[in-house]
């Protein structure tokens, strides 16, 4: 049985991280931006993890602070990307537990994170670790351009 470890993303692993979301991104992976994730990853005020089988990275997670007017304070938004190959073996529930746990100790209030619609095993995800869908947001983002709605998830971590 393969053993999986998550640990604190590093700058070494960044590059591993982004070629993560690229793969799934070239393979169709329904996503509300194919920019570079680079500006997601803040390895100083964000948290960021990596799931590895060995030494390989095979999945990582973001939790990024946001910072709005509109939002109470201690909002972050959560992202979690598994390699096409590791898929359906734990690796996303692992790491977004992980993130929920860590978000708690750092004393974040809610997580929420926006899902293309047609991205249906990740809305499953969240919904299995403890996220509620509030609804839609219209054009939320941009795939090949077309515009994309998102369903919005949200989760309380106190």
């Amino acid at each position: 049985m393969e053993h999986y470890t998550v640990d604190e993303m590093t700058t070494s692993d960044r590059a591993h991280a982004i070629a993560i979301f690229h793969e799934g991104v070239s393979g169709g992976d329904p996503v509300l931006d194919v920019d570079n994730p680079d500006n997601w990853i803040d390895l100083e005020n964000g948290q960021n993890l990596v799931a590895r089988l060995d030494d390989r990275i095979v999945g990582w997670a973001a939790i990024c602070p946001i910072h709005d007017q509109e939002l109470p304070e201690g909002v972050s938004k959560v992202s979690v990307f598994v390699s096409r190959e590791c898929r359906r073996k734990g690796i996303g529930r692992l790491l977004l537990n992980t993130a929920i746990g860590m978000s708690k100790e750092q004393g974040v209030g809610s997580l929420i994170c926006g899902i293309v619609p047609g991205n249906v095993p990740a809305i499953m995800l969240h919904k299995a670790c403890g996220f509620k869908a509030l609804g839609m947001i219209r054009e939320a983002g941009r795939i090949k351009n077309k515009q994309q709605d998102a369903v919005l998830l949200h989760r309380n971590i106190a």
